[in-house]
């Protein structure tokens, strides 16, 4: 079951991550967590007006809750868009979501 981060306190700990990584869409802080999975999703002002942010931020939550079996177990990460990120149709959105798991797997140290 994915975690939602909410509190502030808990992004506060992306600042120092264990890894990161960039790919065209998302910068992606990522730190190792006992057992569980949580995620948070950031969209800056820059990416577009609110009506763009909220739906780009209810694309990313709908496309983990139906992939929440891909999901890394033992991580906490933090999605945030980069520019063009609410421009993507959803098959986009799909590919580079994956990505972004795929590198979360590969980059893991169990």
């Amino acid at each position: 079951m994915v975690r939602w981060i909410t509190s502030h306190s808990e992004y506060v700990d992306f600042y120092n991550p264990d890894f990161q990584f960039r790919t065209a869409y998302f910068y992606v802080p990522v730190l190792y967590s006992k057992g569980e999975t949580a995620v948070g999703i950031t969209i800056g002002r820059k990416i577009g007006n609110a009506v763009k942010r909220n739906l780009l931020k209810r694309r990313i939550k709908s496309w983990l809750y139906s992939n929440q079996e891909k999901l890394p177990i033992g991580f906490r990460f933090n999605l945030v868009a980069r520019i063009g990120a609410a421009d993507l149709q959803w098959l986009e959105l799909s590919q580079e979501l994956l990505k972004v798991i795929t590198q979360i797997n590969t980059k893991a140290v169990y």
